[in-house]
C-alpha cells in the first residue's frame, strides 16, 4: 500500500506553522481508499465547506435532466425565465453558463435575497458593466450558477437542493453531503487569518458555493465518475456515458479567462487539465503532473476535488484556512504533487 507519510508531514507542518488551521484529504487510487485529517478537523467524517468545488454537482444535475430532455439544451434562458425577457442574460444558453462564456460575472450576488430582486439584478446586467465583451470567457462565481439552480427547480418541479441530493449525491455514494442554508452549516467552519488569529470566514450558500460534507464522500463522487458514471457502492448510474463524455470534454479551449487572468480550459461545469498553459501558474489545477484527461473544480482559496482517469485517482482536499491566491495556489500545488508522488 502507498505510504502517505510525506503528504501527511506537509499537511501537519502547515498546521504547526499556522498556515492553515486544519485539513481533510481523501483519495481513491486504483479503487483503494486513503484519508488524512488533522488540526481542527478531528474526524474523517467531519463536514467542511467546499465553496466552488461543489459547482460540478450542479452541472451533473443539469446534464442528467438534458439526457432526458435534450430539446432544452440550446434554448435561451428567457424560454425558462420570463423574468429575463428582453435582457442580455435572457439570450444566453446553458452552455454559455456552464463554460463561463456569458460575458458576465457576479462575485457578490446576494443569493439569499428575494428571488424577484435577484432576477432584477440579472435582467439589467450587461458585459459592459463588468468591462467584458459579450460571450467573453470570464469565470462567474455566483450569477450563472444561481440561475442553474432555478432552472433545475422549474424543470423538475422540486427544490434544486432536493433534486441534487436524490439524483446526484445519494446515488454516487455521498448521501451525507448537503448545500448549506442559514440554519444548516458544516461541522467545521471555514476560517480566515486576522493577524495571527484564525476567525470564522463568511458562510457561502447556493448551487455555486454552498456544498458541505466530508472529503471522503466528495472523493467518492469522483470515484463514481472514474467508474464510467456508475457508483460501485450503490450500483446507481449518476451520468450515462454520453453525458459523462460531454461533461469532461473541452468545450472552452485555449481562451484567456478574464477572472482567473490565465488561459483555463473548461468542460461543462468543470475545469479540464490546463497544464499545457503553464503547470506552475495555472490556478486551481490538479498538480503539475496531472494528465490531460483530469477534470474537477477548486473552491475559493481553500479546496480542490478532481478525477484523473489516466492515473486512476480521485481526490478531495480542503485546507481550513483561506489564504490569498498568490499563497494558496503554490501551497495546493505542492501538496497535490507530493500526494501524486506518494500514490504512484
Amino acid at each position: 500500500m502507498p505510504d502517505l507519510s510525506p503528504t501527511r508531514l506537509l499537511l501537519e507542518s502547515g498546521v504547526r506553522e499556522n498556515r492553515w488551521a486544519g485539513y481533510t484529504l481523501a483519495a481513491f487510487s486504483a479503487d483503494h481508499p486513503f484519508s488524512l485529517h488533522g488540526g481542527c478537523v478531528t474526524q474523517p467524517t467531519d463536514s467542511v465547506p467546499w465553496y466552488s468545488a461543489g459547482k460540478p454537482i450542479t452541472a451533473i444535475g443539469v446534464l442528467q435532466l438534458l439526457a432526458r430532455e435534450p430539446h432544452l439544451t440550446d434554448l435561451p434562458m428567457k424560454s425558462t425565465f420570463p423574468e429575463l425577457t428582453s435582457s442580455y442574460f435572457g439570450d444566453r444558453t446553458l452552455t454559455d453558463i456552464l463554460t463561463h462564456r456569458t460575458g458576465l460575472r457576479f462575485p457578490d450576488l446576494p443569493i439569499l435575497s428575494d428571488e424577484k430582486d435577484i432576477f432584477a439584478i440579472l435582467s439589467r446586467s450587461h458585459p459592459r458593466d463588468f468591462a467584458l465583451q459579450p460571450g467573453q470567457a470570464a469565470y462567474d462565481p455566483r450569477g450563472g450558477w444561481w440561475l442553474l439552480g432555478q432552472w433545475l427547480s422549474r424543470h423538475t418541479q422540486q427544490p434544486w437542493a432536493t433534486f441534487l441530493l436524490k439524483n446526484v449525491l445519494q446515488p454516487s455514494g455521498a448521501p451525507n453531503m448537503f448545500f448549506a442554508t442559514p440554519s444548516q452549516h458544516p461541522s467545521i467552519s471555514m476560517l480566515e487569518k486576522k493577524g495571527e488569529v484564525w476567525t470564522p470566514a463568511p458562510e457561502s450558500y447556493g448551487t455555486g458555493g454552498g456544498l458541505c460534507g466530508s472529503a471522503t464522500e466528495l472523493a467518492q463522487l469522483y470515484r463514481c465518475l472514474l467508474s464510467g458514471g456508475t457508483s460501485s457502492s450503490t450500483g446507481s448510474a449518476v451520468l450515462v456515458p454520453h453525458s459523462l463524455q460531454k461533461f469532461t470534454s473541452r468545450w472552452r479551449e485555449g481562451e484567456f479567462d478574464s477572472t482567473f487572468r490565465h488561459i483555463v480550459d473548461f468542460g461543462l461545469g468543470v475545469i479540464v487539465d490546463s497544464n499545457r498553459y503553464g503547470p506552475t501558474t495555472i490556478p486551481y489545477g490538479f498538480g503539475t503532473h496531472s494528465s490531460q484527461t483530469a477534470y474537477g473544480h477548486g473552491g475559493a482559496r481553500s479546496s480542490i476535488a478532481f478525477a484523473d482517469p489516466q492515473q486512476k485517482i480521485a481526490v478531495a482536499l480542503c485546507l481550513i484556512g483561506l489564504a490569498p491566491e498568490n499563497l494558496h495556489q503554490p501551497r495546493m500545488r505542492t501538496i497535490l504533487d507530493q500526494l501524486r508522488s506518494d500514490l504512484a
